[in-house]
């Protein structure tokens, strides 16, 4: 019973940590909502004053000595947040300080939620504006061909920062990859089957990324917690029954026992 009690105790201060971290950064997913909510009523000055509130949070959990947070995540975050800052402070279009702000709160979402980012409720529209892109190919119309893939760039773009936490070095190299590709060969693609080939890997590990992201959603390792508590509980909740019912069981058996006498 004691080592079932200690289990018990060491898996609570196991996941105590965790839960904390979780929500240290929900405080400042929080300050980039109440930012990109403020954008939206087109009250700059003010989101302006909230994402420097989140700046100092942010800098303060960097330097924090047990920070869970490496050079190269600090450095995505940086960006976004610069980005996010100067098109506010510039006679950038409503939807572009939109969508910059949306892209900062996406990634530091991702910083923490590792199962269910908040970046793949954007699979849709993402996979939507890719599908334009096909469509505008098959027709054999450059026009709409560059208009649809500026579409789908500025859909992705929402997403890039987190995809470059979010994801293994070897898959962020490879979405970086076919971004140069798309960058320096659009205007070729339609005239060479090789553009037509490559828009066709570039849709496989679009959907690759998602769907590898959604199966991970739920951890081995979460699921062995999970498990492991659920049985360190029942067994717990099962031996403290009988012991009580023992006890009760030896009690009455005494008292007959008295009256016996």
């Amino acid at each position: 019973m004691k080592r079932t009690l200690i289990g018990l105790i060491a898996f609570l201060i196991i996941m105590f940590p965790v839960r904390i971290y979780a929500e240290e950064w929900s405080e400042l997913t929080g300050l980039l909502d109440d930012s990109l909510q403020l954008v939206k009523k087109k009250e700059d000055e003010k989101a302006i004053q909230v994402l420097y509130h989140f700046s100092e949070q942010f800098l303060s959990k960097e330097n924090e000595n047990n920070s869970k947070v490496t050079p190269g995540q600090i450095r995505v975050v940086s960006l976004a947040y610069d980005k996010a800052k100067q098109s506010l402070a510039e006679d950038s279009d409503r939807q572009v300080k939109v969508d910059n702000m949306l892209a900062l709160q996406l990634a530091v979402d991702a910083q923490v939620s590792k199962y269910q980012p908040l970046w793949m409720e954007r699979e849709r529209k993402i996979m939507n504006a890719f599908s334009q892109v096909e469509k505008a190919m098959e027709k054999d119309d450059d026009g709409q061909f560059q208009q649809t893939l500026n579409t789908f760039l500025n859909e992705f773009n929402i997403i890039y920062p987190s995809l470059m936490i979010a994801l293994p070095e070897n898959e962020a190299q490879r979405v970086n990859a076919h971004l140069s590709y798309l960058d320096e060969f659009r205007n070729v693609m339609l005239k060479t089957k090789g553009g037509q080939m490559q828009l066709g890997i570039i849709k496989g590990d679009l959907q690759k990324i998602f769907h590898t992201v959604k199966k991970d959603e739920i951890a081995p390792s979460l699921i062995w917690f999970m498990t492991i508590t659920g049985g360190l509980i029942l067994f717990t909740l099962t031996y403290v029954g009988w012991r009580k019912y023992k006890g009760e069981r030896e009690k009455r058996r005494s008292n007959l026992h008295s009256k016996d006498r």
